[in-house]
């Protein structure tokens, strides 16, 4: 079974339904929830989404996320992420810490928009939403 590690971008496009994004996404963010894959954010990423959603009133937010806590797992973000992406040196930090996070968590999968800002023979495989549904679907 895939394991598929959400970046931050994936579950926002969902959250705020960003155009042209939200269905490739929605898609890709269900496929964990129905149970035919299994998924993962880390506390970057919850961190993160609940900043930028700031302005959401504070009922909604933490309901939002008891929700996708229901079918993601929480991947690591600790000491030895932290220095496994500072190791890495990516020119965004927050992008190596989401890698070094999905790989202790042990993804088969890193579901990001943002494929350009990984490596370019990264140690595990790095799609779209749009781009894994393919796969998926063959």
């Amino acid at each position: 079974m895939d394991k598929l590690f959400y970046d931050t971008n994936v579950v926002l496009d969902v959250l705020e339904c960003r155009a042209p994004w939200f269905p490739d996404s929605s898609e890709c963010l269900a496929l964990a929830r129905y149970g035919k894959c299994l998924g993962a954010v880390n506390a970057l990423s919850i961190s993160s989404i609940t900043y930028i959603q700031r302005a959401s009133p504070r009922s909604e937010i933490y309901l939002v996320f008891k929700r996708l806590r229901e079918f993601l797992d929480l991947a690591s973000l600790d000491g030895s992420v932290v220095d496994a992406a500072l190791a890495r040196e990516l020119p965004d930090l927050e992008d190596g810490l989401q890698l070094e996070s999905a790989l202790a968590w042990g993804a088969t999968h890193l579901i990001t928009r943002n494929v350009k800002d990984f490596p370019s023979s990264p140690p595990i495989t790095v799609l779209t939403p749009a781009d894994y549904l393919v796969l998926w679907n063959k």
